[in-house]
């Protein structure tokens, strides 16, 4: 009879949840036939469940990632545009100074 570990990560402000199944019976019987006791098959797979459901990243996970990488892009396109516009100035000066002092 398959069991199945379900992992919920509620995201209810961004309006939708992520689910990830898990079947505890197929890994406990996988786990018993390459010679585990029933006692520590189901320890294991009880621990790997746990282990997925702290380290699962969800759709709204990967959003807000996302969108806090595009913010950061964002910022340091817009600090290189101003370094760029400043060095250019730079030169434009230095090439001022340069045709002054040489004519």
């Amino acid at each position: 009879m398959p069991s199945f570990l379900t992992i919920t990560a509620a995201r209810s402000n961004l309006g939708y949840m992520s689910v990830l199944a898990f079947d505890t019976h197929k890994a406990v019987k996988a786990l018993k036939e390459a010679g585990a006791d029933e006692r520590l098959a189901e320890a294991v797979v009880a621990t790997v469940g746990h282990a997925m459901g702290e380290n699962v990243a969800t759709k709204a996970d990967l959003a807000a990632t996302r969108s806090d990488l595009t913010a950061e892009i964002a910022a340091t396109r817009s600090d290189l545009t101003a370094e760029i516009a400043a060095v250019r100035s730079d030169i434009a000066a230095l090439e001022a100074r340069l045709y002054r002092h040489l004519w």
